[in-house]
């Protein structure tokens, strides 16, 4: 099980991920982390490479007013493209 640490809000509802945490994590200033509420907890988990590269295509698409399923299509296309380039 893991180690449970107790920490405490500051007025503004700010937290401190404790050191030892942020580095098994590799947490720097530069990690980008969602924080979203699941089962009655607080979740906060740093975000992928490929989330921010997926938002960035999504933000994208709306701008240029695709539709969900286009915007999917177009995604699946390109998976079965690179699929077949890397594994031939």
């Amino acid at each position: 099980m893991a180690k449970v640490k107790h920490i405490t809000p500051t007025v503004r509802g700010q937290i401190t991920i404790p050191k030892d945490v942020r580095k098994e994590l590799g947490i720097t200033p530069n990690t980008k982390l969602k924080i979203y509420v699941e089962s009655n907890k607080v979740v906060v988990e740093p975000v992928s490479h490929l989330d921010l590269l997926f938002k960035s295509i999504e933000e994208e698409a709306k701008t240029k007013g695709y539709t969900e399923a286009e915007l999917n299509r177009e995604i699946d296309l390109v998976r079965e493209k690179l699929m077949k380039e890397i594994y031939k």
